[in-house]
C-alpha cells in the first residue's frame, strides 16, 4: 500500500508527499507534475521506498507468456530490455497521473496483494 498527499499545488507544479505502508514516521518521498510540460518526476525517494530491477532474462519470459502463440512475440522479444523502477513510487506513479489526467488533484493510496 502507497498513500499520498498534495504538499502544493500552483499552476505550474504539483508537489505530491508519498508513503509507503502510510508510514508517516518514516521519511516520506517527493512526486512532481509540471503542469506547463505534462511530465511527472520522482524527485526524493521514500524512506522506505526501493529499486527493483528485472532482468532482460525475465522480461524476456514476461513477454513469452503475454504473446504466447502469436506473431507478436518475436518482435518483442527483439526489443525487451531490462529495466529497474522505483516499486511504491511505480504504484503511486499510475494513479496519480489517471486522476490528474481525468483533472483530479487529489491525496490517495493504493493497495495490491
Amino acid at each position: 500500500m502507497v498513500t499520498w498527499y498534495v504538499k502544493e499545488a500552483t499552476s505550474e507544479c504539483i508537489i505530491y508527499e508519498y508513503f509507503p505502508e502510510d508510514k508517516k514516521d518514516k521519511k516520506p518521498g517527493l512526486i512532481t507534475i509540471d503542469r506547463i510540460n505534462e511530465k511527472i518526476e520522482l524527485k526524493i525517494p521514500a524512506e522506505l521506498d526501493f529499486n527493483r530491477t528485472v532482468s532482460e532474462e525475465d522480461a524476456r519470459r514476461l513477454c513469452e507468456v503475454i504473446f504466447d502463440n502469436t506473431d507478436e512475440v518475436e518482435t518483442e522479444i527483439a526489443t525487451v530490455t531490462g529495466s529497474s523502477y522505483w516499486f511504491y513510487y511505480n504504484h503511486a506513479d499510475r494513479k496519480i497521473c489517471e486522476d490528474y489526467n481525468a483533472g483530479m488533484v487529489r491525496h490517495g493510496m493504493v493497495a495490491w496483494f
